[in-house]
């Protein structure tokens, strides 16, 4: 929580998140800068620093109080931290087991994507990331898929989510590209694009056979990428379907590894400011730098 407006747009989320899963506990944590007053002024005024931090703890309890249920309100636990944002969430994660993050992003903040990537990369649980002004909504979930382990991952917990809430739909969006040298096979762009859609077609089904599915509803959908940036193809699509999240898959990271990072997944949430997103990672799953340099 940043003591901001967007902090009401978070906490209705946390409300239809934390009531499904029947959450026991809910840690709101606010960083604030580290405070450097001269001793000299210190002396002159000891409490000031306790006191400051006070007053912003009783103004994020009394929002709490505002917009939570009572129940809710009971197992949540308001906490004040001095440091820069992405250090100070990460070692509070570590330190009390936390099993998903939920943060907001400001629409107008140059840069808005950097804390989230960094917590992306190096916290050993999920993040949902909830743009500024965004209302909750499960009627459709939008999941990305290449065919990956990372695509499973978030298509096994979109499944999870939707079989929590009534009527819920995923869209799989798969985007397939034609090679730059398809003009070898003797075949059109068009012809070779077709011979691309068709073999994504077959790896659907061989991906989703072994996916437990039963009773979801489900569609997939096939984007042909025309500008070499598959990214995009996936904002695009889901500025036009207004899911009510993006669910995206990524391996686990050590901050070491964190250095090697360039993943689609990091394009998403650099440059989707609009769509909640829903970075999955199971918990505790951290790639060791070996993992990191098979990919490079």
């Amino acid at each position: 929580m940043d003591n901001s407006d967007l902090d009401k747009t978070l906490l209705k989320y946390l409300e239809v998140i934390a009531t499904t899963n029947e959450t026991k506990e809910i840690h709101l944590l606010n960083s604030i800068s580290v405070m450097k007053i001269p001793e000299d002024v210190l002396k002159e005024f000891p409490e000031i620093k306790e006191k400051s931090i006070s007053e912003r703890k009783d103004h994020i309890e009394s929002l709490v109080r505002e917009v939570l249920p009572e129940n809710l309100v009971k197992v949540s636990t308001v906490h004040i931290k001095e440091g820069a944002p992405s250090k100070a969430i990460l070692k509070f994660v570590e330190a009390h087991n936390i099993d998903l993050i939920i943060m907001g992003r400001h629409k107008s903040f140059v840069g808005g994507g950097v804390l989230s990537n960094r917590l992306a990369r190096r916290a050993a649980c999920s993040l949902f990331i909830i743009p500024e002004g965004a209302e909750p909504n499960t009627g459709l979930l939008h999941v990305p898929c290449d065919f990956s382990p990372f695509s499973r991952i978030a298509m096994e917990e979109a499944i999870r989510v939707a079989r929590k809430y009534k009527g819920v739909k995923i869209i799989c969006q798969n985007v397939y590209t034609v090679p730059g040298g398809y003009h070898y096979s003797g075949k059109t762009y068009e012809e070779f694009a077709e011979v691309m859609r068709n073999n994504a077609e077959k790896n659907y089904k061989k991906f989703m056979s072994e996916i437990d599915h039963a009773g979801i509803n489900l569609e997939v959908v096939y984007s042909l990428d025309t500008n070499d940036n598959p990214v995009t193809d996936i904002i695009d699509f889901a500025h036009e379907n207004n899911p009510g999240a993006i669910f995206i898959g990524v391996k686990g990271r050590t901050s070491t590894a964190a250095l090697f990072i360039g993943s689609r997944a990091e394009q998403l949430i650099q440059y989707n400011n609009d769509i909640p997103m829903m970075v999955v990672r199971p918990k505790g799953k951290n790639a060791g730098i070996l993992d990191l340099i098979r990919e490079i």
